[in-house]
Formats: structure tokens, C-alpha cells, sequence
């Protein structure tokens, strides 16, 4: 028996993970979006079903993701209460990748006893190579989380953590993307400044900090020991380290994390 998997919103997170849905078996996926050409170009693309309303994604879905920025949220959560029963509420699981936006603040508008799963992705889930994290409700049954699991594996490494934690990935997971492309960015502009054409330059710093990030999560070393292999005594790598140190490399990215961390507590406020 196939799996109904419903989806709220087509935007670039909504696709990607619904790409990543789709290329499962036994799995059939409705999908909706306030810009219905979104919704029917992603499903062209993935073979689901493009829905010009909310309401038959709803109803039909198991699984009911909601990929809608947060401020939308509260009136999707009311569309979708006032669209299905109490008992159908307590059937279906609820997954939520609203940053910010609490377990607690869900279930105010679907019932406390509704299964609600939240989740935090990044951007990289558009090429498979997502990390993303799942918060379960303690209503939600294992079943439910092994399930999503699943359903988003072609996205990427899926961890389940626990929801005090969904902040704090808000903003090393979730933004940390952006980190990653602003440092890709400027090494790009130095191979520029020293003479390499823009394009072999961007490739020459994706490729690098992609093989670092390999490095790290494939040795298990840590970080600083591997920055230490390449600083050879009187090399280039330790001078341009003692400079990264001179302008507060470090400090500047632990504060930028901190301002987004402090943003998704503000955003869970509202």
C-alpha cells in the first residue's frame, strides 16, 4: 500500500525535499502552493499531483508536510484543522520546517495530541547533500519518525535530536549554507585578484572546502589537527592562518551563528 504524502508550499525547500520523496517507492505525493505554476512545474518534473487549493492535499495526504515561511503558518495550521475531523487529526502526522516555530505553537491550533514531527533542512537537500534534523512530538510514534526518516533520506544525512536543540541547528545547519557560500565567495575573488578566470576560480574554492568537509566527516580528526597538517613551519598556509586570527575569523562566525540563533528564538516568540 503506497504512501500519501502531502505537501504545503513549492518554494525551494518544499521542492527539494519533495524531489527527494518522490524518488522513493510506493509513494505518491500531492502538492500545493499560493503560486500554483510552482506547484504544477515541480510536479511535471517528480510525477506527483499539483493541487490548485490546499484543501485536496489535506485531505488526501498521510504525512502532511508544511513548507510554508513561518509567518504563514498559523493560518495553513487553521485551514488544515478546519478541514478535517478529530479523529482524522489524530490519524495523520504533521511535519513542520518553519524555522523557529515550536512543537507547542502547532499544537495549540491541530490538538495536543496531534503527531507532529518538525524538521530543519538546509539548502544543500537540493542536490542530495542536506543536513537535516527531525524533532519529534513525544505524540509522535516511532513509526511516524522512522518513517520521515525515510522519506527524506534521498535528501540527505537525516539525524533525529531533540527540540531544544532545533535553535541552535537553525543556525549552524539551517543558515550555515550561507556561511559556507560567502567564504567560497571570497576565496573565489583572491584566485580573481591573483589572476585565475572566475569560473576555474569558483571551482578551485568549492572543491576545496567541499574535500575539507569530507576530511572532517570521513578521518573523524578534528578540525584544528587537520589545520595543523597543512601549517607547515614558516609556510603560506600558517601566515595566512595568523591573519584569519588577526581579524577574528573564528569570532565572527560563532557571533554570525549567534545572531541567527537568537533570530529563530525571536521567530518561536511569535
Amino acid at each position: 500500500m503506497s504512501i500519501k504524502v502531502g505537501c504545503i508550499g513549492a518554494g525551494v525547500m518544499g521542492s527539494a525535499l519533495m524531489s527527494a520523496v518522490c524518488k522513493q517507492n510506493d509513494v505518491e505525493v500531492f502538492i500545493s502552493d499560493a503560486d500554483f505554476s510552482k506547484a504544477e512545474q515541480f510536479a511535471g518534473q517528480n510525477g506527483a499531483h499539483a493541487e490548485k487549493t490546499n484543501k485536496t492535499v489535506i485531505q488526501q495526504a498521510d504525512y502532511l508536510f508544511f513548507a510554508v515561511k513561518p509567518v504563514y503558518l498559523p493560518a495553513v495550521l487553521e485551514e488544515t484543522a478546519a478541514l478535517l475531523s478529530k479523529k482524522e487529526l489524530l490519524q495523520k502526522v504533521f511535519v513542520s520546517i518553519a524555522a523557529g516555530v515550536k512543537i507547542s505553537s502547532i499544537q495549540q491550533k491541530l490538538g495536543e495530541k496531534a503527531r507532529i514531527i518538525r524538521v530543519m533542512p538546509n539548502t544543500p537537500a537540493v542536490v542530495k547533500e542536506g543536513m537535516i534534523a527531525l524533532a519529534p512530538a513525544e505524540t509522535a510514534l516511532e513509526a511516524d519518525v522512522e518513517c520521515v526518516q525515510k522519506l527524506l533520506s534521498f535528501a540527505g544525512s537525516v539525524q533525529v535530536v531533540q527540540e531544544h536543540l532545533m535553535d541552535g541547528i537553525t543556525a549552524v545547519s539551517g543558515s550555515g549554507p550561507a556561511y559556507g557560500f560567502m567564504f567560497i565567495d571570497a576565496l573565489a575573488d583572491a584566485a580573481v585578484t591573483f589572476g585565475m578566470p572566475r569560473k576555474q576560480a569558483l571551482t578551485f574554492a568549492a572543491q576545496t572546502l567541499k574535500g575539507a568537509a569530507a576530511m572532517v566527516l570521513e578521518t573523524g580528526k578534528h578540525p584544528g589537527i587537520l589545520k595543523d597538517e597543512v601549517c607547515s613551519p614558516a609556510g603560506t598556509t600558517i601566515a595566512a592562518v595568523r591573519v584569519l586570527e588577526e581579524k577574528n575569523f573564528r569570532s565572527a562566525i560563532i557571533e554570525a551563528a549567534a545572531a541567527a540563533y537568537e533570530k529563530s528564538l525571536e521567530l518561536g516568540k511569535k
